[in-house]
């Protein structure tokens, strides 16, 4: 239940919202989806975004850049439309159902980052970047804004920015036992090519303990050399998932199916029957 006295602000620029949610119990509100998740009875103040100008899909110099206020609904429809943005827009095809992903936003997503996320994982394995004001403008990889605890401070996110690349291979997977529930795990892989040599790759999984891991032993385990179901079973050697056993799963479980799937998901991309 709301403050009742709970007010709403729709400032016209960016300097002006990141005032605002400097005061305490004032937050951004996008998509809302995150508000019930919330104790909403220490809001006090609500910052709508809309007049932000938030809400577009740019190309510029084989960049992509991703508004805050852009819904993961816009994301499918824009990638399946100009195919485009195939890794994230087929990952976020996945997440919630069509009118919560008509809903939910990419900042708010990128920041409060819930464990069951089908945002991050790609846009890590992606290497994307994400813009933030708190005062003045800073653009930082995606995967330093979560581990140096920029995540958690007063700011607002303007922006993803992701690098298109026709010459990368992807596979990502959405683990559930459910397809209404929320995720367990999602997993990114992403291999880019100089000829017949791994030129990058990059192994991701989030819903792990500290949120995400990427594994980056195993990544170099294929740097420079021809993909193979040998190096796959080297690499997997430094593919340890760790998780947190809840209610219904524990650790154990869960880290044997996500190493199950990384192996298969990678033999997969090489072409290897199974």
């Amino acid at each position: 239940m709301f403050n009742e006295n709970l007010k709403w602000y729709f400032p016209a620029s960016i300097p002006k919202a990141v005032q605002l949610i400097e005061q305490p119990g004032i937050i951004l509100h996008g998509g809302g989806t995150r508000i019930l998740k919330t104790q909403s009875r220490s809001i006090i103040g609500l910052v709508d975004i809309c007049n932000l100008k938030l809400d577009y899909i740019k190309q510029k110099n084989n960049l992509y850049h991703v508004g805050a206020a852009v819904t993961f609904g816009k994301v499918v429809k824009f990638s399946k439309e100009n195919n485009c943005l195939s890794m994230l827009g087929t990952a976020l095809s996945e997440a919630a159902s069509t009118p919560v992903r008509n809903r939910i936003t990419i900042g708010g997503s990128i920041k409060d980052f819930p464990l069951w996320s089908n945002l991050i994982a790609p846009l890590i394995a992606l290497d994307a970047k994400v813009e933030i004001n708190n005062g003045s403008s800073k653009i930082i990889p995606i995967e330093e804004y979560i581990t140096s605890g920029m995540i958690k401070t007063k700011h607002l996110v303007k922006e993803i920015i992701i690098p298109e690349d026709e010459k990368i291979i992807w596979r990502i997977k959405r683990f559930t036992l459910l397809k209404f529930e929320y995720p367990i795990f999602n997993i990114a892989i992403k291999f880019k090519f100089n000829g017949s040599l791994v030129h990058d790759a990059a192994f991701v999984i989030t819903g792990v303990k500290n949120r995400f891991k990427r594994f980056n032993k195993a990544e170099n385990i294929f740097m420079e050399k021809n993909l193979s179901e040998k190096l796959i079973k080297q690499a997997m050697k430094f593919i340890e998932p760790k998780f947190v056993s809840d209610y219904k799963y524990s650790s154990a479980y869960k880290e044997k199916v996500a190493k199950i799937i990384f192996e298969d998901l990678l033999l997969d991309i090489a072409g290897v029957k199974q």
